[in-house]
């Protein structure tokens, strides 16, 4: 749906979607190569990309309850809409942390034969079960981040059009000093001075 927003509302509603971008090339690009470097290829150092993520997203939720309190509505929607999408990506962390704990218990149980060369420094090896359920989480969170990422530039295109999904007011309700909606037929683009 397209809405009646100033230019300064296009590019506040910008906002949340450049920061959440700039979180996940930074932290699921530089930050688990510098954990791969820092523990010479032990995974347990990738803790860090979900840790330093969820703080970038804990940010977006807190901010996003202030612009809602302050802001116009079309600003608040886009700012929940990225909450939205970071939620989900807690969502792929979690169930990467359970996928790996219980992929490490049932290694630890089988364990045996079943171990892979880890080619680290020192020889040591992982039940195969532990890799392959390392390499599944991995999986899920990789298909969530590129998913949300994609989604997340087509909301920056959509906020300088002055355009959001009205399935959005289900998280973020209009009100009477919402912002107005444009007709479809017009060729007003959604923008006042």
């Amino acid at each position: 749906m397209q809405y009646q927003v100033t230019d300064q509302e296009k590019h506040l509603a910008k906002n949340p979607h450049h920061i959440f971008n700039f979180n996940v090339i930074v932290t699921h690009l530089a930050i688990s190569q510098a954990s791969l470097e820092m523990g010479h290829g032990n995974p347990y150092y990738f803790i860090l990309v979900p840790l330093i993520s969820s703080m970038v997203i804990a940010y977006l939720y807190f901010h996003q309850k202030v612009v809602a309190e302050r802001g116009s509505w079309f600003v608040s929607a886009h700012w929940t809409l990225a909450w939205r999408r970071g939620r989900n990506l807690l969502i792929s962390y979690l169930i990467a942390i359970v996928v790996i704990g219980i992929s490490a218990i049932l290694g630890d149980i089988v364990g045996g034969g079943m171990m892979m060369n880890d080619f680290s420094e020192s020889d040591s090896s992982t039940s195969i079960i532990e890799k392959i359920g390392t390499f599944f989480s991995a999986l899920v969170v990789f298909f969530t981040v590129l998913y949300n990422f994609l989604q997340t530039g087509i909301s920056v295109y959509d906020a300088g059009k002055g355009i959001i999904d009205s399935k959005i007011e289900r998280f973020c309700p209009r009100d009477m000093t919402s912002n107005s909606e444009v007709p479809e037929d017009s060729n007003n683009v959604g923008t006042t001075n």
